[in-house]
């Protein structure tokens, strides 16, 4: 007969711990407030970093991320390409969670805090869904062009990049219904919205390698401002909508700074092997190197590279409590 006592310390373990057995704990480090936390793309795998002191404690998945997104202070909800869940990630309870059934095939998330609703890209489908978070409810899909792989919020509208068919759409989030959409550049990729215009990079035409970041009036879909930046442009970020926008190009492997106003280039950096993703909180911008497995935080008005930290494996997506777009 199996010893009472350990069968009750057992049961208690898991009650202290509030995990359950579709539950996968999260790499702990002390300090939350400098973790940096990052999904592999070379292996199934997320590292918690503290930046302070450059620790590492990485745990094994079962799958990789997608697309990963702040739905409050502490708590994310994650993407998987290939599986049929969305996930909770809490890092103030230490854990990855099942969070709701989805179909396979979503390549980015946006979260409408104020209505606390969530937008889901499917590329498989090629619909935009509608959810309630709080009730996990589907409100509505909306078809979209080819391959949605990106998307922009901005009040009442969300910005689609249909990034296989070429064009934008625009959905009125008052009505979920599609009001406009237009062609841009040819294999687009990376996606912004400055306040007033569209940005988009990308590949470039078949035989071509484009260098160059667009910008398009949303309502008529006019191409308005061209700004050479860096090769293959993937992502354009500005940091609380302040004065300069950001370009991070995987195909030169640089950083670009310009201008919004004058869109001056100000300044552009190497970041590393292949860069493959950015994010930004108040004061700093942090930069996953995808093949050069390496992890840089950046001065977001000087550019000076201010740490950088060994991450093998792949970084790519990250993620930290507070940081912007």
């Amino acid at each position: 007969m199996k010893n009472p006592f350990i069968i009750i310390a057992l049961i208690m373990a898991v009650m202290l711990t509030g995990c359950t057995s579709s539950d996968i704990v999260l790499p702990k480090i002390e300090n939350d407030d400098s973790v940096m936390y990052i999904s592999h793309l070379k292996e199934n795998a997320i590292t918690a970093l503290d930046l302070t002191t450059g620790r590492e404690e990485k745990v094994s998945l079962p799958f990789r991320f997608s697309s990963i997104v702040e739905i409050k202070s502490g708590v994310y909800m994650a993407s998987v390409k290939e599986e049929e869940s969305l996930y909770e990630v809490n890092i103030k309870e230490n854990k990855i969670s099942p969070y709701m059934e989805i179909e396979t095939g979503i390549l980015e998330l946006k979260y409408d805090r104020e209505n606390g609703l969530l937008y889901t890209a499917n590329g498989k489908t090629n619909n935009i869904q509608v959810i309630d978070i709080e009730k996990k409810e589907v409100l509505k899909e909306v078809r979209v062009g080819e391959y949605p792989s990106k998307m922009v919020h901005h009040g009442e509208r969300l910005y689609v990049l249909a990034s296989k068919s070429g064009e934008i759409n625009v959905m009125d989030t008052s009505t979920n219904n599609i009001m406009n959409s237009f062609s841009v550049n040819e294999r687009p990729e990376g996606l912004h919205f400055d306040g007033k215009n569209i940005w988009t990079g990308g590949h470039g035409a078949t035989g071509e390698l484009n260098e160059k970041v667009f910008a398009y009036d949303p309502e008529t879909g006019e191409e308005v401002k061209i700004v050479t930046t860096g090769l293959m442009p993937i992502q354009i970020s500005q940091v609380n909508g302040d004065s300069f926008i950001y370009v991070l190009s995987h195909g030169d492997h640089s950083l670009t700074k310009f201008n919004a106003d004058t869109y001056e280039v100000e300044k552009k950096i190497n970041v590393g092997d292949n860069p493959s993703f950015m994010i930004a909180d108040g004061k700093n911008l942090y930069v996953s190197s995808l093949d050069g497995d390496e992890v840089f935080v950046l001065d977001k008005d000087s550019l000076d590279v201010l740490d950088k930290y060994a991450i093998a494996n792949g970084p790519y997506l990250l993620f930290k409590g507070g940081v912007g777009e």
